[in-house]
């Protein structure tokens, strides 16, 4: 998905109360989804390890990370803009590439084309590299003694990673629904085709759920509404891990139902949850 600027706003109109106050709704909340979903998470995977279970964690904690960090700038809670700065850009990484992430460790279930996969691997760690380190230099520059050489450079620059990890998620995404489409189609004439497709369709909404979520983040930062983009991406990211964990049981069904093809998600997911087995414990 999507990332969205990681710093403070450069040159902008100065803030009010009010302002300030939409921020910290958004964030609390915010805050709050990460506080359930560690829960939802640490709970519901009987074995702590795989990349689905760890770029959940992390994508769950770098909301609160880029939460925490805005909210210490804004509210002038923290004098060290140093400080900020590097709680907001861990944040912001993490979120947005462990997002990245949780979608491609998923798409195992869908897609068995070794190929593919290994180029939309390659895409999200080519992007996570090449976009991070020159938003890192120029955002500490901006916050710097000496923030003028690095404004405009940095203004441009937000934009294009932001559009950049905005097509990474939307390509994951539209790949999911896509094959997703194509099995549900091959499984017409199967027993229990209706339960199948029903599962499948809700998978489908969830990964459009998270392109249209993505898009709002898009909008607000080319409309210049800076504030709300950076109060509204952290509440966006945890609702899309709360719609993620929406159909965490269905991934299970669709696992079981594959796993004779020894995906790498089948073997991942360990889950300890009532919804996906009737004993209380489905292993995978």
């Amino acid at each position: 998905m999507s990332s969205g600027n990681p710093a403070a706003p450069v040159g902008g109109p100065p803030l009010n109360d009010i302002h300030v106050n939409v921020l910290t709704v958004f964030i609390s909340i915010a805050l709050y989804n990460v506080l359930e979903l560690t829960v939802w998470i640490l709970s519901t995977f009987k074995r702590w390890s795989g990349l689905y279970f760890w770029s959940l964690c992390v994508a769950t904690w770098g909301v609160a990370f880029s939460g925490v960090g805005n909210l210490l700038y804004y509210r002038k809670l923290s004098g060290n803009d140093y400080l900020n700065a590097t709680l907001i850009l861990i944040g912001w990484a993490t979120m947005v590439n462990g997002q990245s992430v949780v979608l491609y460790s998923r798409l195992h279930l869908v897609l068995r084309d070794g190929r593919r996969l290994r180029a939309i691997f390659w895409m999200t760690i080519i992007d996570a590299v090449t976009l991070a380190i020159p938003i890192v230099i120029l955002v500490y520059g901006v916050v710097s003694d000496n923030p003028a050489p690095f404004q405009r450079p940095y203004e441009v620059y937000e934009r294009i990673q932001l559009t950049v990890f905005f097509v990474q998620e939307t390509i994951i995404s539209a790949v999911y629904v896509w094959e997703t489409v194509k099995l549900i189609r091959i499984g017409q004439h199967t027993r229990n085709n209706a339960k199948l497709r029903r599962l499948m369709k809700r998978l489908i909404y969830v990964n459009i759920a998270v392109i249209l979520l993505d898009i709002t983040i898009l909008a607000l930062e080319f409309s210049d509404n800076f504030l709300l983009q950076t109060s509204f991406k952290p509440f966006t990211y945890s609702i899309k891990l709360k719609l993620e964990f929406s159909v965490l049981s269905q991934l299970v069904s669709l696992a079981q139902r594959g796993s004779r093809n020894g995906s790498f998600l089948d073997r991942d997911i360990v889950l300890d949850s009532p919804l996906s087995h009737p004993r209380g414990t489905c292993a995978i």
